[in-house]
């Protein structure tokens, strides 16, 4: 290898490197920093020279050489002044051996760099603990260890409380690293995420190259208040701080809390210099990461590889845990039949899948298409829930997984036995499904096998000739139209076939047990089959549809109905057949297919017995060949998800139940319907009934709809949200006519003005942007809520007129527009990210808090408690770790309820209130309004602030009777000891008759809008300016 590529980790470097042959003094390599310095512009013009000739412009060997005190994996620090450059440089000089030979690495860095100017070095304390400092960070191979070296020797020369580096990520600023004083609280965690935006006068500081000093944080209160909300909280007096650079560009910044008041003019020269030296410590820890990165993780899916697996091998130092081994099933066909792409696609796909359902970072990719998931210290009962509900997922999808598990608490845990274990219980499971879904029904082996008492085999024998044998030998059949009828895509439950010109038939096995049938052969089987069906309409349905295809001579036959089982059970099933005719089409000669039913849960929804997402590509598929015009309308119900959380799973599928059921009955003969992913429903019109137009069909199932809530005893204003697109469009696969149907049920249901939404040039707009959004929204909630940000409305003394708290408002920005709650929130919701986001939101009021208290130790803040984060199992334990990690104690915070919250979800809102006040949490009712149920929620529950809805404001105008009324509210409201809000005062008008009811706070946009966090603390800050009255104040929103 040539030398120059040995040495290659030292070539972007912007210290100067070289590298000599200590045994000749012959110089091997220079990095580009020193070539270009030197204006060398290859390395053969200076390989092989004696270093003392290039570098020191010397004839002989150098009288300050230290090659004798080179040790390898030490480093040797001085200075010293290169006659060639002119310049001062710190050297590190190092010894490495490398095939034999011996080679003196040296590390030089220029103190008399623009970045050091004007820095006092010659004064000699600075110069020792520069040295020291570089020392520090150099010493050691691991760059997170070295950082906290390096600032825990400023911490404790310069006599501060802490020492830190914060790094810039984009908008925001992370305090990576910290040094702590002892006695000292630790910060570190508390300063992730802050906006860039609150440190601005110090970033175009350090853009100037100055350092940051603040002798006395109370000068900043008035000038820059954002930042003194952020520092005071830390108890910090003092601090100084100064920029950390790369290539010039400003990546964050070192600073220190506190420090000694005569140490100041020092760690001022120090912090020009060593943040400049630090990025290069950052630079290596980065790159460091990045081979961690390759080298533990698949870079198709983003999962933990072999590698990392491998660090677990041995004993684990677990209590308990538990293996999930899964395999993909069909992967090398994927790759066969569709190309690499679409099985990398499949990989990641179930990969998500298993990441979804199984709350564990340790998920590996052992295999081609194997992973592992181990769950560390996790409870048995825990584990099982885990893997049912992998289970239920993969049952539930399109792709499948054989999974083993194994979980124990038996010590030693060795992680290899444990994959051993789990292995084989997946094995198991992949040949339980193999057999499965690869045996024909009523085939036995040609021979049979037989065998002494010890195993040996004595001889082999023809088998009895079986039913189907049977059948082949005597009526005529047509192989390639019975495979062909078995290849559709179409997963089987009961197999028939049969000679239409003898009337004879063979079912499967479990046909003939599931309905009663004496033999595999069935004379007549189509008159027989009739039958069993339920009702008179179903009959005449099927026998039209056999009619039809005699006498238009079809070959396909695809019908669903309801049939009555052995045990007088009704079912839905689907019936799909293929005929075969004679030559001439006069005839027809054979027929077979399959039956499914319910119990397959990929083909019928199990729950409304409507035929799955697949069965309706299908029908899609034969009205494009057939080149059939129809309308397809795509609903929703709406709501379920709540009504599912507060009601309980088994009152939604009666509700489910319910609507589909009554739309079967009513409609049945107008479209076929198709259950789709969660509450999404496909309605594919038959074309005889397109003329009574697409308005009316939907306003048909909407009917339906509401009355079943309705008698459900369910509220909602908006119950169902519709698309409807006209099929088949140009070049349109049903695949994509799926796919924009859904787009369209997103996009219906924040158009509450629309019946349903149309297939237009503006709809497709809005589904990208929908699609983008809830991809964007996704991606922002995995990198630590990126681009979301809170805002808080300002509540302000009804008396006074200034701020005594505020509620908590999310914001969302996209495409570098803001985005309205009421479009993201419902995306939360349905994307199940709403519990994560929650929790965030709380943090967030927490931290404000925390800060705006630096002004006002009794300022409070309000946050929203939505109907799903009541059902949040993880709200509570994390709302008291937030609580304790800031030191905040629960009498800053108000919990907001709405009226919904109280009355869909009495017993969860018991225990959540509770468990708030255990905190020191207040609650507050939000959205009160008038009349019993208000009044009832007012004795019922426990709550220290009541918010007015601003409907009351509004009413309060009209007459003096109205205004007595509210009156009446707040004073009833005081008797129990509530404080009172009232919101939504907007006017000077309503605000004069508001503060005449007695209320005590009010919250209004004549006061302040919603305010960005920056505003709020300038506020604040101000807050002994405010006039009593709204006046100046009503203008200070933004």
């Amino acid at each position: 290898m040539p030398d120059n590529e040995k040495w290659s980790f030292f070539e972007s470097l912007d210290e100067m490197v070289y590298v000599t042959d200590v045994a000749t003094n012959e110089l091997v390599y220079m990095n580009r920093h020193l070539r270009s310095a030197l204006e060398y512009r290859t390395h053969e013009e200076y390989r092989g020279r004696k270093c003392y000739e290039v570098l020191q412009g010397c004839e002989e060997p150098c009288s300050f050489c230290n090659n004798a005190q080179l040790r390898p994996g030490e480093f040797v620090s001085w200075t010293h002044k290169n006659p060639v450059l002119n310049q001062r440089f710190l050297i590190k000089d190092s010894l490495v051996e490398m095939g034999g030979r011996r080679y003196r690495v040296e590390i030089a860095i220029n103190l008399d760099s623009e970045t050091a100017s004007g820095t006092p070095y010659y004064y000699a304390r600075s110069e020792t603990i520069l040295n020291e400092c570089l020392q520090q960070m150099f010493t050691s191979a691991d760059p997170e260890e070295s950082a906290e070296r390096l600032l825990a020797y400023i911490g404790q020369t310069f006599s501060c409380e802490r020492a830190y580096i914060f790094e810039l990520h984009g908008g925001r600023t992370d305090n990576t690293y910290e040094w702590c004083a002892e006695g000292v609280v630790p910060q570190k965690e508390m300063l992730q995420n802050v906006p860039a935006l609150a440190l601005d006068w110090w970033y175009r500081s350090f853009d100037k190259s100055q350092i940051i000093i603040i002798p006395d944080l109370e000068q900043i209160r008035q000038e820059y208040p954002e930042t003194y909300a952020i520092l005071k909280p830390q108890n910090i007096r003092s601090l100084a701080a100064g920029p950390i650079r790369e290539d010039g560009k400003l990546i964050g910044f070192i600073g220190v809390d506190n420090p000694e008041p005569e140490m100041i003019r020092l760690i001022t020269s120090l912090l020009k210099v060593v943040g400049y030296f630090a990025s290069t410590l950052l630079k290596r820890r980065d790159l460091l990461a990045k081979l961690h990165e390759l080298s533990y993780h698949d870079q198709l899916t983003g999962a933990l590889n072999r590698n990392a697996l491998a660090e677990y091998y041995g004993q684990l130092s677990m209590d308990s845990a538990g293996v999930l081994y899964c395999d993909i099933t069909g992967l090398k066909r994927i790759n066969d039949t569709q190309g690499h792409e679409a099985g990398d696609r499949m990989i990641r796909y179930c990969y998500d899948l298993i990441r979804k359902s199984v709350d564990t970072k340790l998920i590996y990719r052992s295999g081609g298409d194997e992973f592992i998931a181990l769950c560390p210290n996790v409870a048995e009962n825990d584990f099982e829930r885990a893997l049912r509900r992998l289970r239920h997922a993969v049952r539930q999808d399109e792709y499948h997984m054989a999974i083993g598990s194994t979980w124990s608490k038996d010590q030693p845990l060795i992680l290899e036995d444990l994959i051993t274990q789990a292995d084989q219980v997946m094995y198991q499971d992949k040949r339980d499904y193999y057999r499965r879904n690869s045996r024909l029904p009523g085939v036995e082996r040609r021979k049979v096998r037989e065998v002494d008492d010890d195993g040996d085999t004595v001889q082999d024998k023809p088998a009895p000739e079986t039913p189907l044998q049977c059948y082949m030998a005597t009526a005529a059949y047509d192989m390639e139209a019975m495979v062909q009828s078995m290849a559709q895509d179409n997963s089987s439950s009961y197999f028939y076939m049969g000679d239409m010109q003898k009337g004879l038939f063979y079912i499967s096995d479990n046909m003939r047990d599931d309905f009663g049938f004496q033999s595999n052969l069935v004379q007549d089987l189509l008159t027989v089959w009739a039958k069993r069906i339920s009702s008179p309409e179903f009959q005449d349905l099927y026998w039209q549809d056999l009619s039809s295809m005699l006498r238009e001579k079809r070959s396909v036959h695809d019908l669903r109905y309801r049939v009555r089982d052995a045990h007088g059970n009704s079912k839905w099933i689907r019936c799909y057949g293929v005929l075969t005719w004679n030559a001439d089409k006069t005839k027809p000669v054979f027929f077979s297919g399959r039956v499914t039913h319910q119990d397959n849960d990929f083909v019928v929804d199990p729950v409304t017995s409507f035929p799955r997402e697949h069965a309706a590509l299908q029908q899609l598929e034969e009205l494009r060949k057939d080149g059939s015009k129809t309308v397809v309308i795509g609903f929703s119900l709406n709501g379920m998800t709540e009504i599912n959380s507060t009601k309980g799973r088994a009152y939604g599928d009666r509700l489910l139940k319910r609507f589909t059921d009554c739309l079967m009955e009513g409609l049945c003969w107008k479209m076929s319907f198709y259950r789709l992913e969660g509450m999404r429903f496909l309605a594919i019109v038959n074309p005889l009934c397109m003329g009574e137009g697409a308005s009316a069909l939907v306003e048909q199932i909407r009917a339906i709809a509401v009355e079943c809530y309705e008698t459900m005893g369910v509220a909602g204003q908006k119950v169902c949200s519709f698309g409807v697109m006209e099929y088949p469009g140009p070049g349109w696969k049903p695949e994509d006519l799926l796919e924009n149907i859904i787009s369209l049920i997103r996009v219906a249901k924040q158009e509450n003005s629309l019946s349903y939404v149309d297939y237009s040039e503006e709809s497709v707009r809005r589904i990208r942007r929908m699609s983008n959004m809830t991809m964007a929204l996704r991606q922002d909630v995995d990198h630590n809520m990126e681009h979301f940000r809170i805002v808080v409305q300002p509540v302000v003394s009804a008396e006074t007129g200034r701020p005594k708290g505020g509620e908590v408002l999310i914001r969302w920005r996209f495409e570098d527009q803001n985005v309205s709650p009421a479009v993201f929130i419902p995306i939360l919701e349905k994307e199940k990210l709403i519990h994560e986001v929650g929790r965030w939101v709380f943090e967030q009021a927490v931290c404000t808090c925390v800060r705006l208290r630096a002004y006002d130790p009794n300022f409070y803040l309000t946050f929203n408690v939505s109907l799903q984060q009541l059902s949040d199992p993880l709200l509570m334990p994390e709302m008291e770790k937030i609580l304790q990690k800031y030191g905040l104690c629960g009498g800053g915070l108000v919990a907001e309820l709405t009226e919904s919250c109280l009355d869909e979800e009495p017993e969860k809102l018991l225990d959540f209130v509770g468990a708030c006040q255990n905190l020191g949490m207040r609650i507050a009712l939000d959205d009160f309004g008038s009349g019993y149920s208000s009044l009832r929620m007012l004795l019922q529950y426990p709550s220290s602030i009541i918010k007015l809805d601003r409907s009351l404001v509004m009413e309060a105008t009209e007459s003096e009777a109205k205004m007595n009324f509210i009156r009446s509210i707040v004073y009833a409201c005081h008797q129990f000891g509530k404080t009172v809000c009232m919101e939504g005062v907007e006017r000077a008008d309503e605000n004069e008759m508001i503060r005449n009811t007695g209320c005590d706070l009010i919250q209004g946009y004549y006061y302040y809008r919603p305010m960005e966090l920056s505003d709020v603390y300038r506020l604040i800050s101000r807050s002994d300016e405010q006039t009593e009255e709204g006046g100046d104040a009503h203008g200070a929103g933004i």
